[in-house]
């Protein structure tokens, strides 16, 4: 049973979220239908790629990368409908048992709110249309996306299981932290190695990297969890007592 704060919580991220697709519909561009095909395709196989983040019920998949590379890219509007294309396959894909609707709902929501917070910070600090300002967007998007989308899931998390949303924020952030850190390094890499037209080679040649964090990340994955399991198995057989 979802307790009350949580619900009022969930609601309020739905709302957000759905408020930020109705807008990005009313202000659809058609403009670089090309690049917009490839960058949601990217995106799609990329959102695939997940990773279970151990201790939390949640995932985490080398999606964001190609996000970051559609805000220099791409207008808002697009980029809005490549985080919702993105958040569904990521909440439905290989999944053990099938969700609730308000679990895709609210994961769609929580990362088109990143997103569009990440777009909208990058585009009022960073100025011009030059490569420069496209390793600058794709920085300040990916310092704003990261910390928002965590803490959106983390209080989910922390109301629904009674738990510390600090205390859950700092294992997201111990677990997934290098990981984004290393994206975004790559992704201003590219950004500044393509000019922005021309951005879409970049995110083309930049797939096998994330590939590979991403079998690099589900190796590290598995091995917490044969650690953990380990760990809680000696508990077990050999239970610590404290005596006065």
């Amino acid at each position: 049973m979802m307790p009350g704060s949580a619900k009022k919580y969930v609601a309020f991220v739905i709302a957000s979220g759905a408020a930020l697709l109705l807008l990005a519909a009313g202000m659809w561009s058609p403009a670089n239908l090309k690049q917009f095909s490839l960058y949601l395709g990217l995106a799609i196989l990329s959102s695939s790629l997940k990773v279970r983040i151990p201790g939390v019920e949640s995932t985490m998949s080398p999606n964001f990368v190609f996000l970051l590379l559609g805000i220099a890219a791409l207008p808002f509007s697009q980029v809005v409908v490549i985080s919702l294309a993105a958040a569904l396959v990521q909440t439905l894909w290989a999944c053990a048992k099938r969700p609730r609707f308000v679990q895709v709902a609210f994961s769609a929501a929580a990362l088109i709110v990143s997103t569009s917070i990440a777009y909208a910070f990058s585009h009022l600090l960073s100025v011009g249309d030059g490569g420069e300002s496209a390793v600058v967007r794709v920085v300040l998007a990916g310092s704003v996306y990261f910390p928002v989308n965590s803490a959106l899931v983390a209080v989910v998390i922390g109301l629904m299981e009674g738990q510390s949303v600090m205390d859950v924020c700092q294992r997201c952030y111990e677990w997934a932290f290098p990981y984004f850190v290393g994206g975004i390094a790559f992704a201003g890499l590219i950004s500044g190695a393509y000019a922005p037209p021309t951005l879409w080679k970049g995110a083309l040649a930049l797939f096998p990297t994330m590939v590979l964090a991403y079998v690099y990340s589900l190796t590290r994955s598995a091995r917490q969890a044969s650690e953990s399991a380990a760990i809680s198995v000696y508990d077990e057989e050999y239970p610590v007592e404290i005596h006065s």
